[in-house]
């Protein structure tokens, strides 16, 4: 059994909220005398409510008479820590005695018919032991003697009055008194047992009839009424706005709290190139163009040649500037600048490896010897012929399959991080993609291609047993205090959400439909039904505004009034 302690300003819906993450069934709510929730009967019937609906049984631990009568009206059980009320008391004590009462005449019928089969027992002992004595000493000269009085018994006692000895009954007394009988003393007492042994056995029924009317006025009677209170349908809208600025729900601003939710991820694979083409490309790449001539920066012009070796030419792209050398201890330190370069025809043949190259332009002047070049990689992309290249269809094709596959693994992932309780919101999931990059671009020369994709995914979430518990809170400022929400028939309908991004906000338009009943107070009715009659009965439950009708019935069948002890009515409510 789980405790929980009420703090003297502690709201209904914290209280609520903690009885819903609490697991235990049976609930004990330790509740001081001035705390919030003795504020209004309100608070007690949304807590009584919330407890049904939940299946778990909650006990009040109070320290005043006040709060536990408020608490017993309401339906919950309540103990107190102090000693008892004297009325209380006075009552248990009442009961008590009724019981005790029950048990002394229960166990004295209990002790008679104990007594009177133990009488029972030693008479038919007797008779036994009569019909042993009486069998055995038998002499030949008695048996034909006892013939001898039975033919003149017949003679004295016509045919038809004749009384079996085996059954003795009313009329053996004149047999027994009969001049025959009186000179068999023995015969006599045998009959004398069995008259006597009738007369315990019909002392015995009687008893056992008293004992039954007895136990049967005294603990059979109960009376059941079956109650239906007036009810009425009530509807209203209600604007809740959901925010992430907030962890409680805001009863005055109908907000509830929302939680934000983003997760991001990166997929790249490689696809293979689907188109084919007629091309002419030059090969490229880049070189390192060193000054060992002088300390001043060299111009070169675009297009520049720059020749390898093999007598193959390239040439830069733009103008560019070569800084000076730089001299140090009477030494030059040639200087440097990496460009790209383009071979000066199209093909193959220019896809040359790591090469030196000087500069034409300069040949015949003392430049020529200061500028030079030289590549650390292998020019590439040279050829002429068909060859397969890059599409646009081959770059939008694996996309939208990268895309596609990557928007599944983060719906997957986003839903393992949403907690049980929460519930996305309606339109709350927003997809976006980041980024997407290619290692080649369109009209490349390429037989593959790797294409990378980055996919973020946003949700908007938020807990349906708070929007619940907001409408409970404005249905109870609305009836009075005198009704209460019927279970299990509540309506609400939800409009499509409006979600503000940027501000992290969700309007939710509500409309709420319920039943509510005029609440009826079981320890009243049983009160002022105690030991009323049918009649009674029927003008007192006539005269209650808050009942639509009511049955009643008794039971066993003879009883016609309500039984006077409370415990023996049952009062039910039906919905």
């Amino acid at each position: 059994m789980k405790k929980i302690y009420i703090e003297p300003n502690e709201e209904i819906v914290s209280v609520i909220d903690r009885l819903i993450q609490t697991d235990d069934e049976q609930i004990e709510l330790v509740v001081p005398s001035g705390a919030q929730i003795w504020q209004s009967s309100i608070n007690l019937k949304l807590l009584k409510r919330e407890a049904d609906n939940l299946n778990k049984s909650v006990t009040f631990i109070v320290l005043d008479d006040l709060s536990a009568e408020m608490a017993e009206r309401i339906g919950f059980a309540v103990k107190k820590e102090r000693e008892l009320p004297v009325e209380l008391i006075q009552q248990e004590e009442d009961t008590q005695e009724g019981d005790m009462q029950e048990e002394i005449i229960k166990e004295e019928l209990a002790q008679s018919k104990e007594n009177m089969i133990d009488l029972l027992v030693d008479e038919l002992e007797s008779e036994k032991k009569y019909k042993k004595s009486f069998i055995s000493f038998k002499t030949e000269p008695e048996i034909k003697k006892e013939s001898s009085y039975k033919r003149m018994a017949d003679i004295v006692i016509p045919t038809d009055q004749k009384i079996s000895q085996d059954k003795p009954t009313f009329f053996n007394r004149q047999f027994i008194k009969s001049p025959l009988i009186e000179k068999e003393p023995k015969l006599k007492s045998v009959l004398k047992v069995r008259i006597k042994w009738s007369k315990f056995f019909t002392i015995f029924v009687v008893i056992s009839l008293i004992m039954a009317c007895l136990v049967g006025y005294l603990v059979l009677p109960t009376a059941e009424v079956n109650i239906t209170p007036k009810t009425e349908i009530i509807t209203f809208d209600l604007l809740v706005v959901g925010s992430s600025d907030i962890s409680e729900i805001d009863a005055i601003l109908n907000k509830i709290p929302i939680q934000y939710v983003e997760v991001t991820k990166t997929k790249s694979r490689e696809f293979a190139t689907t188109g084919e083409e007629e091309i002419n490309t030059r090969a490229s790449g880049e070189i390192t163009i060193y000054n060992e001539y002088s300390s001043d920066d060299q111009t070169l012009l675009d297009r520049t040649r720059f020749e390898s070796s093999s007598g193959k030419t390239f040439r830069i792209l733009q103008s560019i500037t070569v800084p000076g050398a730089k001299i140090e201890e009477g030494k030059i330190i040639p200087s440097s600048l990496k460009v790209e370069v383009v071979a000066d025809q199209p093909g193959d043949e220019y896809n040359i490896g790591p090469d030196d190259f000087i500069i034409p332009g300069f040949r015949g002047s003392p430049k020529f010897a200061g500028f030079y070049g030289k590549s650390s990689d292998s020019m590439s992309n040279g050829y002429v012929g068909m060859a397969k290249v890059i599409l646009a269809e081959d770059l939008e094709k694996a996309e939208n399959t990268l895309v596609d596959e990557l928007k599944e693994e983060v719906r997957k992932s986003l839903e393992e991080q949403i907690p049980t309780d929460l519930k996305v919101v309606e339109n709350g999931l927003k997809e976006e993609i980041v980024d997407v990059s290619s290692d080649v671009k369109r009209g490349e020369r390429a037989d593959k291609f790797t294409l990378e994709v980055t996919t973020t995914m946003k949700a908007l979430l938020f807990k349906e047993e708070n929007l619940k518990n907001l409408v409970n809170l404005n249905l109870i400022s609305m009836i009075s205090s005198d009704k209460v929400p019927v279970n299990d028939t509540q309506k609400i309908s939800l409009q499509t959400p409006v979600i503000d991004w940027l501000k992290e906000e969700v309007s939710f338009s509500l409309n709420i439909e319920e039943k509510i009943a005029c609440e009826i107070d079981i320890q009243s009715i049983k009160e002022n039904l105690v030991g009323q009659n049918e009649v009674e009965v029927r003008s007192y439950l006539a005269d209650q505004s808050g009942i639509e009708r009511a049955r009643v019935s008794f039971w066993p069948f003879w009883v016609k009034k309500i039984p006077n002890q409370e415990k023996k009515i049952k009062v039910n409510i039906e919905l």
